[in-house]
C-alpha cells in the first residue's frame, strides 16, 4: 500500500515539468486517516485505523513543470471554464460540478439535501420523491434560500475533494464567506470571512442555546448560530426560491451559521446537538483484502456531526435519529463522524479462462480468430469509438492466448501494437489532429483528439480510456518490450482519472464518488438533474483497465486504488443499475435502471429507446472482468432471464443485442446452450463495433467453464 506510484509518478515528473500551473493541490485526504473504532462487521475482522489509507497515499506529486513534457501542453483549448480558486484543479465529474460550471443558477444533490446555487447565495431542501412508469424523480427544492450580504455573482470552488466542497461567496470588498458541504451530510455551514450578514427567506423561532427552528411546506430546518444577534424575521416561510426576505443573522468574521435538515421522526434540538459544529472536509480511506474492500470516510470537525446513510451501511452505528426519503431510498441519520463499510472483492482481469473449452466449441473460437486475423482491422480516430476498437482487437489477442494459439496472438497482436504506438506518441497532437493526446493546462487533464462525446470537456473520460488502458495492458503483456514506449503516455491516461491525493497536475480522482459509490460522468454537470452515469459497465472496465496497468508497471499503490475503485463500482452496477431494490416503488415499471443522476434514476438511455439499448449499455463490453455478473442462486439467475426478456431476448437486430446475448448465457446452462447457437447465427452487421463474434464466442464458452 505505501509502495511509490512508480510508473505515474515518473510520468508526472516529466509532465510536471514545463512551467504550467499553480502549486496548489485540489482538496484531498493527506497522512493517515483519523479513524477511531469504525463499527465491526458481520463476516470480516474489525478493521484497525492504520490499515485504513488515502487513495495511493504516498505520492508526492511534483509541483513545477518544464518543457520535458511528454505530451503538447494547451492553454484555454478545451471549453474549460468554471469559477474556481487560483491554482486550485477545476473539479470536473463531482456530484457538484454544476455549481461550479453553471453559467446560471444551478442544483446538486448531496444526499438527502438538494443545493442550489444563486446570486449571492445558494438555496437548499430535501427532494420529495415522486414516481412514473419510467422514472423516480427528486427534483431540486428551495425550502430556504440564503444570500450573504454584500456578495455578488454565483459561488466558487475554493476545495474540491471527491466528497465535499467549499465554495466562496465575495463582492467589491473581497471574499465575505465560504460555505462547505459535503455528501452525506445533511447540512451546509457558512462561515463569514469578513463581518457581513446572512439573509434567510424564512422566519425563526428561538428554542434556546443558539439553535432556532423554521419548519417549510412540512420540512423541519434547525439553524445552529454563533451568538445571539438574530432577527428572526416575521415572514411565513414560503420557501418559494424568490426573492430573499425573512431572517437576518449578523455574522462577525470568523462566526458560522449551520442550516440543517433535519429527518423524518427526529426531535430538532437533538439533531442540531447531534450535528454539532461546521465540518471542514472528508477525508477517504480504503482497505483492499482478499475477499472484500473496505471504504471509511472521516467527515472533519468538530466532537461529531450526523451522516445520511444507507441501511445497509448503517450496522453498528447510532441511527435512531430519523430518516430522509430520497431517490436510492430511505437513508438513515446517524449520529457520527465516520462510517467504514465492506463490499465484495472483484479480482481485476483481462483474460478468459478457456483451458476446459474443447472440440466443437474451441473450433468455432479458433475459427472466428483465424477470420479476424486475416481481415484488415479499420481503426478509428476519436477517443471513444477508437479505443473501442482498440479494445476489441485486444480482447482477441488474450482469447488466443488463453487457448494458446500464440501464432493468432500474434497476427492480431501486430495491428494492436501499431495503432497503439500511434496513440501513445508523445508529441502526437503537435503533427496531427487526431490518434493523440494533450495536456489541457487549464482543465488539469489529458484530452485526446479527436474528442467524442463532449469529452474536451470531460465528459466519459473513464469511459474512454477505460477501453484504451485494458488493450495497452493486454498489448504490454503479449509483447513487453513495447512498455517503455507507450507508458510515458498510458501513464498520463490512467492518472487523469484515477489520479491520488497530492497531485497537481489533475484533480483527486477525477470522476469516482467515495460516497455513491460510483462514478460521475460528465465533466460539467449542466443539468437540472445534476450529474449523470448511464454505463455502469464502462465505469467497471475502467478500473480494471486501470488496475491492469498498474499491474504492467508494477505499480502496487495504483493498483490498490484501482481495486477498490473497481469493487465499489461493479456493487454499485448491481446494487443501483441493472439489480437495484425497487419494491417500495410499484408505479415504476421495471426491474431495473439505466440512466442515473442526482435528482433521478430512469429506465432509458441517452442514445434510444430500444429496450435492448437500455440493457445493453450496462453490459457493454462484456469484457473478461464481468464475471462479476455471474449470479450467486436461482433467484439472481431468474433475475437475468427476465431482464433479458425485458430487453426482446437474443434475436439479433436490435441495438447492442449481442451484449444482452452475451449477458443471457450467465442465466443458466439451458440459455448458454441458446446463447452459443444465436451466437453462431449472429450476422456479422449485428455485432457491436466494439465486440467480434470470437469474443462474442469466448464469452459464451467461458460461462460455462467457470471462467
Amino acid at each position: 500500500m505505501r509502495a511509490r506510484l512508480g510508473g505515474v509518478v515518473a510520468a508526472l515528473a516529466l509532465l510536471a515539468a514545463s512551467g504550467c500551473g499553480g502549486d496548489e493541490t485540489s482538496a484531498g485526504p493527506e497522512g493517515t486517516l483519523g479513524i477511531s473504532e469504525p463499527a465491526p462487521r458481520d463476516g470480516s475482522d474489525e478493521v484497525s485505523a492504520d490499515e485504513l489509507e488515502p487513495p495511493s497515499s504516498d505520492v508526492v506529486a511534483p509541483s513545477a513543470l518544464d518543457s520535458a513534457a511528454p505530451l503538447p501542453q494547451r492553454a484555454g483549448a478545451n471549453g474549460v471554464a468554471g469559477r474556481v480558486e487560483a491554482g486550485l484543479a477545476p473539479p470536473t465529474n463531482r456530484w457538484y460540478s454544476g455549481l461550479v460550471f453553471g453559467q446560471g443558477p444551478a442544483s446538486a444533490y448531496a444526499s438527502p439535501l438538494s443545493i442550489t446555487s444563486r446570486d449571492g447565495g445558494l438555496s437548499i431542501g430535501v427532494p420529495s420523491v415522486s414516481v412514473t412508469e419510467t422514472a423516480i424523480i427528486g427534483p431540486a427544492v428551495h425550502d430556504v434560500a440564503m444570500a450573504v450580504e454584500g456578495a455578488t455573482g454565483l459561488p466558487r470552488a475554493v476545495e474540491a475533494g471527491p466528497v465535499h466542497a467549499v465554495l466562496g461567496l465575495g463582492g467589491a470588498t473581497g471574499e465575505l464567506a465560504r460555505v462547505t458541504m459535503a455528501a452525506g451530510w445533511p447540512a451546509v455551514s457558512v462561515e463569514a470571512r469578513a463581518d457581513t450578514a446572512l439573509v434567510l427567506d424564512i422566519a425563526l423561532t428561538s428554542v434556546g442555546q443558539g439553535v432556532w427552528a423554521a419548519e417549510v411546506d412540512g420540512r423541519r430546518y434547525a439553524v445552529v448560530v454563533d451568538g445571539d444577534d438574530v432577527d428572526p424575521g416575521g415572514g411565513d416561510g414560503g420557501g418559494d426560491g424568490g426573492g430573499v426576505a425573512g431572517s437576518r443573522i449578523r455574522l462577525p468574521a470568523g462566526a458560522t451559521v449551520i442550516v440543517i435538515a433535519v429527518p423524518d421522526g427526529a426531535d430538532l434540538v437533538e439533531m442540531a446537538r447531534q450535528v454539532g459544529g461546521a465540518i471542514d472536509g472528508v477525508d477517504v480511506g480504503l482497505a483492499v483484502r482478499e475477499h472484500e474492500v473496505l471504504t471509511s470516510l472521516a467527515y472533519r470537525g468538530g466532537d461529531g456531526t450526523v451522516v445520511a446513510l444507507d441501511p445497509s451501511r448503517a450496522e453498528g452505528l447510532d441511527c435512531k435519529l430519523g430518516e430522509w426519503e430520497t431517490i436510492q431510498g430511505p437513508l438513515r441519520a446517524c449520529a457520527t463522524s465516520s462510517v467504514t463499510w465492506p463490499v465484495p472483492a472483484v479480482e481485476p482481469t483481462t483474460t478468459h479462462e478457456l483451458d476446459a473449452i474443447a472440440g466443437e466449441e474451441r473450433a468455432a473460437v479458433v475459427a472466428a480468430l483465424r477470420e479476424s486475423a486475416e481481415a484488415t482491422p479499420e481503426f478509428l480516430d476519436d477517443t471513444y469509438f477508437g479505443a473501442k476498437v482498440l479494445h476489441r482487437q485486444a480482447v482477441q489477442v488474450s482469447v488466443a492466448a488463453s487457448l494458446g494459439e500464440e501464432a493468432l496472438a500474434a497476427e492480431l497482436a501486430a495491428p494492436l501494437i501499431d495503432e497503439l504506438l500511434v496513440w501513445t506518441q508523445a508529441d502526437g497532437c503537435d503533427v496531427r489532429d487526431r490518434r493523440c493526446f494533450q495536456y489541457d493546462v487549464d482543465g488539469r487533464g489529458v484530452v485526446g483528439l479527436q474528442p467524442a462525446f463532449g469529452s474536451e470537456l470531460y465528459n466519459d473520460h473513464h469511459f474512454h480510456y477505460g477501453y484504451l488502458l485494458n488493450a495497452a495492458a493486454i498489448a504490454a503483456r503479449h509483447d513487453p518490450g513495447i512498455i517503455d514506449q507507450i507508458a510515458p503516455v498510458m501513464d498520463l491516461v490512467a492518472a487523469d482519472i484515477a489520479s491520488p491525493p497530492g497531485s497537481t497536475l489533475f484533480p483527486e480522482l477525477r470522476v469516482f464518488d467515495p460516497y455513491a459509490g460510483h462514478s460521475w460522468a460528465s465533466g460539467h454537470a449542466p443539468f437540472a438533474d445534476g450529474n449523470n452515469q448511464e454505463s455502469s459497465s464502462e465505469a467497471v472496465l475502467a478500473w480494471n483497465g486501470v488496475a491492469a496497468w498498474a499491474q504492467v508497471r508494477d505499480d502496487p499503490a495504483l493498483e490498490t486504488t484501482a481495486r477498490w475503485m473497481l469493487a465499489l463500482e461493479a456493487d454499485a452496477a448491481r446494487r443501483l443499475w441493472l439489480h437495484p431494490d425497487l419494491s417500495a416503488w410499484p408505479r415504476y415499471e421495471h426491474d431495473m435502471v439505466s440512466l442515473s443522476w442526482g435528482a433521478r434514476r430512469e429506465h432509458t438511455t441517452w442514445f434510444s429507446q430500444d429496450p435492448s439499448a437500455i440493457l445493453g449499455i450496462q453490459l457493454i463490453p462484456m469484457a473478461p472482468v464481468q464475471t462479476h455478473l455471474r449470479p450467486a442462486d436461482a433467484d439472481q439467475s431468474a433475475a437475468i432471464g427476465s431482464l433479458v426478456e425485458e430487453s426482446g431476448g437474443i434475436a439479433a437486430g436490435a441495438p447492442l443485442n449481442d451484449y444482452v446475448l452475451m449477458y443471457s448465457a450467465l442465466a443458466g446452462e439451458w440459455e448458454r446452450q441458446a446463447a452459443w447457437e444465436a451466437a453462431l447465427a449472429m450476422p456479422a452487421a449485428a455485432i457491436d463495433g466494439g465486440n467480434s463474434r470470437a469474443a462474442l464466442l469466448a464469452w459464451i464458452a467461458a460461462a460455462g467453464s467457470g471462467g
